[in-house]
C-alpha cells in the first residue's frame, strides 16, 4: 500500500507518462501510467502539493513543515530544501522553462516566494500584498507574470520583474484554486461560493462564470493545449469543460475520489483519492467519459469519534462506522465518513459523509440494558443526501428528537430522527467545521473556517464571535456546568468563550505545534482534551487557576482528528487508524486497532 491516508495532490507528466502523488501521511509516491509504484519518499509532515518540472527530471514538493523540497524524479532522492518559510507551504509551481519555483504559504506568511537557481544555490524574490493565507499560484506562459489566490477574497495578477500588482480580482468568497491557460489567454479561479470564474489576465475583466458546481470549487487545471479545463468541487464531482465555448462536456464521479487534485494524462484524467492510490478516468476518442477504474485500496484513517456510556463509535476513510468496543461495523457509507454522533438516549447513530450523505443506524437493547448494533446488519433505517458538499459535523439536540448538521456550504440543516430534513439556514460564509449544543445557554454553537464562532437559538443568530488573531475554527465543544464554549483553531490556540454571549473569556497557552483539529471538554470545564495535526493529543487540567498539560503520544502522523471525554476516560483517534483509551492522568490503558475491524 503506497499511501496510508488520503491523497492530497497529484501531477502527471505527459511526455514521460508518469505521475506523482502526495498525501496526509507525508509520503510522495511516483507511479507508472498503470498506477504501479516506482518509488516512495517520506517527509516529516503532510504533503500539500507536488509538481513535476517541464523536463520531467525534478519534482517540487510543498510540505506542511514550512519547506519546499526538490526531488530527483528518477528515484525520489532530495536535491534541495527551500525554506523555512513563515508557515506551511500550500502550493508550488515551476516556471515554464523550469528555472524558477514559486511557493505560497498559509496565513502566517502571506508572501509569495519565487525561488531562482543562482550560483549553485536558490535565491528568493518576494512579492507582498495578500492579507491572508495564499492557496494557489500559477505562472503565465512567458514566465513574466504570476497569478495567486488567497483567503482574503482576492486573486491577484503580478508582474514579477517589478513586483507590482497588475490586477486585483475580487470574489464574494474565498478563492482557493486557480490555473493560467498555457496559451496565456485566461486565468480561471475556483471559489467557495461554488463558481469557477474565467478572467482576462491582461485587463482583469471577468469573462465568464461557470456555475455548474453545487459546492465550493477547490481545484482548477487546464490541459497542455488549453482545450479543456478540469474543475473539482466539493459536491464530489470533477467537471470537464471545453474551453472555446466553456461548455460542460463531462462530469466525473468516484466513491472515494477526492476532487482536491487532478491532472490530464495520455489516456484520460487522474484524480486524487481517499485511498492508497489515485483514481483513473479513461478517455473516449474526443472527451473523457465516466468509464473509470476505481479499484483503489481503501485507507482506514479515523475522522471522528462518538463516545457515550458503553459505546465508542468511529467514522473511517473507508466509509465504515465502527463500534470499536464490540469490534463490528455498524454502517457503511459509499465514501469517507466525516462525522459520527450518538443520540442522547443511546439508541440511534447519525453519521455524515463527504458526499453530503446522512445515515441513521439503530441500536438494539440487549441484556443488561446496554444498546448495541444489531449483529450481522449494517443497514441504516434512513439514508439522506444534502446539497452543499461534505458534512463536517453532526450534533444532537438534548431531546433526541432532532439533530443538526453543518458542512462546506456554511449552512446548518435540521433533521428529525426519522431522517427528514425540516429546515436549512445559512450560518457562516465559510465552511462549518464543527457544531456543539450548549444546554446551559440553550443554543447551537457553530465554528467555521471563516475565523468565527456563532450561537443560534430557533434558527436566529444570538451572537457571533471572533478575535483579531483567530484563524479558522476547527472544533468547538461545550462545558454546560459552567456555561462555556471551548474552541480549537488553526492558529494553535485553545480559547474559552461565554456560551450565552460569545464573549472571549481566556486563551490557553500554546501547546501544539500544528493546527488544533479536535476538542472535547468536561462538563465543569476543568479538563480539556485536544487533538492536532502535529500527531499528538493534549489533556489540559486547571489547577489553582492555572492550566497544566500532558502530551499524549500514540498516533503520530498524519495527526489526531478526533478526541472524546467520557466516564472518566479519554479517547483519541488517529488518521493512522488507531484508537487510544487513556486515564485522566495521561496513562494509556488500552489501544484498539480499529483499522483491523472489517
Amino acid at each position: 500500500m503506497a499511501h496510508i491516508s488520503p491523497i492530497t495532490c497529484v501531477d502527471h507528466h505527459i511526455e514521460g507518462n508518469f505521475r506523482v502523488t502526495g498525501g496526509y501521511d507525508g509520503r510522495v509516491v511516483a507511479w507508472n501510467a498503470d498506477n504501479t509504484e516506482r518509488w516512495t519518499e517520506s517527509f516529516d509532515d503532510l504533503v500539500n502539493d507536488v509538481r513535476i518540472d517541464p523536463s520531467g527530471s525534478r519534482i517540487a514538493v510543498a510540505a506542511a513543515d514550512r519547506f519546499a523540497f526538490v526531488l530527483d524524479a528518477r528515484d525520489g532522492s532530495r536535491i534541495d530544501g527551500l525554506g523555512p518559510h513563515g508557515d506551511d507551504v500550500n502550493a508550488v509551481r515551476w516556471s515554464p522553462n523550469g528555472d524558477r519555483l514559486a511557493c505560497v504559504m498559509d496565513h502566517l506568511d502571506t508572501s509569495i516566494y519565487i525561488w531562482e537557481r543562482q550560483d549553485g544555490g536558490w535565491l528568493p524574490l518576494v512579492l507582498e500584498g495578500h492579507e491572508s493565507g495564499v492557496f494557489a499560484v500559477a505562472f503565465d506562459p512567458s514566465g513574466s507574470r504570476l497569478a495567486t489566490v488567497a483567503e482574503d477574497s482576492t486573486a491577484r495578477i503580478w508582474d514579477i520583474a517589478s513586483g507590482s500588482q497588475l490586477h486585483v480580482l475580487r470574489h464574494p468568497g474565498d478563492p482557493e484554486a486557480l490555473d493560467w491557460s498555457p496559451d496565456g489567454k485566461f486565468v480561471v479561479t475556483g471559489c467557495d461560493d461554488g463558481i469557477a470564474r474565467v478572467w482576462n489576465p491582461d485587463d482583469g475583466s471577468l469573462v465568464r462564470e461557470l456555475t455548474d458546481a453545487e459546492a465550493a470549487v477547490r481545484f482548477i487545471r487546464f490541459d497542455q493545449h488549453s482545450e479543456r479545463l478540469l474543475a473539482g468541487a466539493y459536491d464530489a464531482t470533477m467537471r470537464v469543460y471545453e474551453c472555446k465555448s466553456w461548455t460542460l462536456v463531462d462530469s466525473l464521479h468516484g466513491a472515494f475520489q477526492w476532487e482536491r487534485s487532478g491532472a490530464f494524462t495520455r489516456s484520460g484524467i487522474v484524480v486524487g483519492s481517499f485511498g492508497a492510490q489515485p483514481i483513473e478516468h479513461l478517455s473516449s476518442p474526443q472527451y473523457p467519459s465516466s468509464n473509470s477504474t476505481h479499484n483503489v485500496s481503501p485507507t482506514f484513517g479515523i475522522n471522528s469519534i462518538s463516545a457515550t456510556r458503553g459505546h465508542l463509535f468511529v467514522g473511517r476513510d473507508d466509509g465504515a462506522v465502527v463500534d470499536v468496543l464490540r469490534g463490528v461495523v455498524v454502517s457503511r457509507h459509499d465514501t469517507i465518513v466525516n462525522t459520527v454522533a450518538t443520540d442522547p438516549q443511546g439508541m440511534l447513530v447519525a453519521s455524515g459523509n463527504y458526499r453530503g450523505g446522512i445515515h441513521l443506524t439503530p441500536l438494539v437493547r440487549q441484556s443488561g440494558g446496554v444498546a448495541a448494533p444489531s449483529l450481522g446488519s449494517v443497514n441504516p433505517i434512513a439514508t439522506r443526501a444534502a446539497d452543499g458538499g461534505p458534512i463536517n459535523s453532526i450534533v444532537w439536540h438534548p431531546s433526541g428528537e432532532r439533530f443538526f448538521s453543518g458542512g462546506y456550504d456554511g449552512a446548518v440543516r435540521v433533521w428529525l430522527r426519522n431522517g427528514d430534513c425540516v429546515s436549512t439556514f445559512s450560518a457562516h460564509h465559510g465552511p462549518i467545521k464543527s457544531l456543539a449544543w450548549s444546554e446551559s445557554a440553550d443554543l447551537l454553537v457553530a465554528g467555521s473556517s471563516d475565523g468565527s464562532l456563532s450561537g443560534w437559538r430557533d434558527e436566529k443568530l444570538v451572537w457571533r464571535a471572533s478575535a483579531d488573531d483567530l484563524v479558522l475554527v476547527n472544533a468547538v465543544a461545550t462545558a454546560d456546568e459552567v456555561g462555556t464554549v471551548v474552541s480549537g483553531s488553526r492558529d494553535l490556540r485553545v480559547r474559552v468563550w461565554d456560551a450565552a454571549t460569545g464573549a472571549l473569556l481566556e486563551s490557553l497557552p500554546i501547546g501544539h505545534l500544528k493546527s488544533v483539529k479536535a476538542i472535547s471538554v468536561s462538563a465543569n470545564g476543568e479538563t480539556i482534551v485536544t487533538g492536532s495535526y502535529d500527531g499528538t493529543a493534549i489533556v489540559w487540567s486547571r489547577r489553582d487557576s492555572a492550566w497544566r498539560w500532558r502530551v499524549l503520544r500514540l498516533h503520530g502522523k498524519p495527526g489526531v482528528p478526533a478526541v472524546a471525554l467520557c466516564d472518566g476516560n479519554i479517547f483519541t483517534a488517529g488518521w493512522n487508524g488507531s484508537v487510544g483509551r487513556w486515564a485522566l492522568d495521561g496513562r494509556l490503558t488500552t489501544e484498539y486497532p480499529a483499522s483491523s475491524i472489517n
